[in-house]
């Protein structure tokens, strides 16, 4: 009986070393969908274990819809399908010492991109679910049933085919230049 139990337990382990449950690699090219294309979402992957290349390896998504390919060079973490190592899958990317995770506080959800802009455009979420929106020095900030602050150091357009309706309790307006009131039209100044 003890005979065939070794060979069992032989043949499980055999079988366990053909699985391959994960791997590092390394990015070595991107393939981004553009119309008329027929790519998936999908990279190539150098396993950072050995010399073998992964070619065309899916990239799995939080959700449909949303794209973050990752860059050439890219730590990954790969899976495989069923264990087998014909059906590899890119299931997320790793922090690493050229690509450092964002400054965040606790409980605060922080989008930085791209990879090497030094946080200039981001989106965050705080702890007080408020939503910050920065890019380099224009900043728009909403703040949970608060204030909506947008603050900058270029020109603010609104532009748009139809009516603007401003509605508000007081208005104020302060100017260091001059206020210029439709340039085509007969603009009217009402007292209410």
């Amino acid at each position: 009986m003890s005979d065939l139990v070794d060979i069992i337990r032989a043949i499980v382990q055999d079988e366990l070393r053909a699985l391959r449950l994960g791997d590092l690699g390394v990015v070595t090219s991107v393939f981004p969908h553009a119309e008329g294309d027929t790519y998936n979402h999908e990279c190539s992957v150098q396993l950072r274990e050995s010399e073998i290349e992964l070619r065309k390896v899916p990239i799995a998504t939080p959700h449909v819809g949303l794209v973050s390919a990752p860059r050439v060079g890219d730590l990954v973490l790969l899976s495989y399908i069923a264990g087998d190592p014909n059906r590899p899958v890119v299931i997320g990317r790793l922090y690493n010492d050229e690509a450092l995770v964002p400054e965040h506080k606790e409980e605060e959800l922080v989008l930085v991109g791209p990879y090497d802009a030094d946080d200039e455009t981001s989106i965050k979420i705080d702890a007080e679910q408020s939503v910050i929106v920065t890019s380099g020095k224009n900043v728009v900030t909403i703040k949970l049933d608060g204030d909506i602050e947008v603050a900058g150091e270029a020109d603010l357009k609104i532009k748009v085919a139809g009516d603007v309706a401003l509605e508000c309790e007081n208005c104020t307006i302060d100017a260091s230049g001059e206020i210029n009131l439709g340039a085509d039209g007969d603009p009217v100044i009402t007292e209410g």
